[in-house]
């Protein structure tokens, strides 16, 4: 039986816009270049009569950024390479002339002068802005007009910049954080399962990669964090605004602190599948099974540690938790998860040898050491995140 119209268009909505969503950036930037482009070239053409008007558009598209803070900077930047480069390209052609030799000095002192000013992406732009002007020697107004071009773009630029409003970066940034801590929760779930099936040795080394994939993941999200963090700058926001950064920045480092530690689990168990806890040297030698002691045997309750942990991890999967401020209601699903996360480490611990005297106690003694460190990690009451779960 079909679901009637008024139940299924709001989940139709809602996953149009999510699919949408990561690319409201991208086409944001789109329309602040295409608009910035068209009335910095209607100025420069219709308005100012300019002879050059060509290099207005182009200012304009490097001078709009997606946050205000970018834009400013960028227009701060580019408008200073500009006029510099200008000012230097006129008095060459002007008083020396131009020629290979003068040609040379100029792009040199150019080059040297944007790294002195520390223009940053715009280094260049001064060197760059002395050739232009220097390609049309004799014909001052030409060079002006060419000069004048530019800084309109620019400026058109930085006002559409910092009029148009950004995307929504701190609902991205979470949107970033809850899918990788669902990512570290689902492999944290099928090393769980795995263990409980006996075949898990197979696995280990897939663990290691999928760990170490998770933790370069950790790149993109600081981006996202940090472009949620430049919206905030040069613009009026909230206190509210300000909170919901802090705890996104927060939650990355507790997420980067965790997946080192989920890695550090996986390596673990990759290592107790070779004899002597490591895998051999040479590389022709690895699939050798005279290294791979039989039969190889886990760690007894680790397998409910894994789940539990997982489990805790699956709490912050939601982008509301990390985007919103955190309810009570998640502080207390997550004490309980930590909890019964601590009960079957402690069981597992409790199993294992009180003397570690062989490699494979020692081993555990590892992997248990790094599960121990994620519950430090996600305890929202004395851990040291905890700004990442208050308000």
């Amino acid at each position: 039986m079909s679901q009637p119209v008024s139940a299924t268009t709001p989940s139709r909505v809602r996953a149009l816009t999510d699919l949408a969503a990561p690319q409201f950036g991208d086409a944001n930037l789109v329309l602040r270049a295409a608009l910035a482009s068209a009335l910095a070239w209607w100025i420069a053409a219709d308005l100012l009569n300019l002879s050059a008007p060509d290099l207005a558009p182009v200012g304009a598209m490097l001078a709009c950024q997606l946050t205000p803070y970018d834009t400013a900077r960028r227009a701060f930047h580019r408008g200073a390479g500009v006029a510099f480069g200008g000012a230097l390209g006129l008095t060459a052609s002007m008083t020396v002339g131009v020629t290979p030799l003068t040609m040379f000095a100029t792009v040199l002192l150019g080059m040297f002068a944007g790294r002195l000013l520390r223009l940053g992406g715009q280094v260049h732009q001064i060197a760059l802005t002395a050739v232009l002007v220097m390609g049309v020697p004799g014909h001052l107004d030409y060079g002006v007009h060419r000069l004048a071009a530019n800084l309109i773009g620019v400026a058109i630029g930085a006002a559409i910049g910092l009029a148009v409003p950004p995307p929504p970066f701190a609902r991205r940034a979470s949107e970033k954080l809850a899918r990788l801590s669902a990512q570290m929760s689902e492999l944290l779930t099928e090393m769980s399962e795995q263990l409980r099936s006996g075949d898990w040795d197979v696995h280990s080394g897939e663990w290691v990669e999928r760990a170490r994939a998770l933790s370069e993941r950790l790149t993109k999200v600081r981006k996202a964090v940090a472009a949620a963090e430049d919206a905030n700058r040069w613009r009026p926001h909230t206190r509210a605004a300000t909170l919901r950064v802090e705890r996104l920045l927060e939650s990355t480092r507790c997420l980067d602190h965790v997946g080192h530690q989920i890695r550090g689990i996986a390596r673990g168990l990759y290592n107790l599948t070779y004899r002597e806890g490591r895998p051999p040297a040479l590389h022709w030698s690895q699939h050798d099974s005279a290294l791979r002691p039989e039969p190889t045997r886990a760690p007894e309750g680790l397998d409910q540690v894994l789940a539990d942990l997982a489990g805790t991890l699956a709490v912050l999967t939601d982008p509301r938790s990390l985007h919103d401020c955190p309810t009570p209601e998640l502080r207390s699903r997550l004490r309980d998860h930590l909890g019964a996360a601590e009960t079957s480490f402690l069981t597992c611990a409790l199993k294992q040898q009180s003397v570690y005297a062989d490699w494979r106690e020692l081993c555990t003694a590892g992997i248990l050491e790094d599960a121990r460190k994620v519950l430090h990690e996600l305890d929202p009451q004395v851990g040291p995140h905890q700004r990442a779960f208050h308000d």
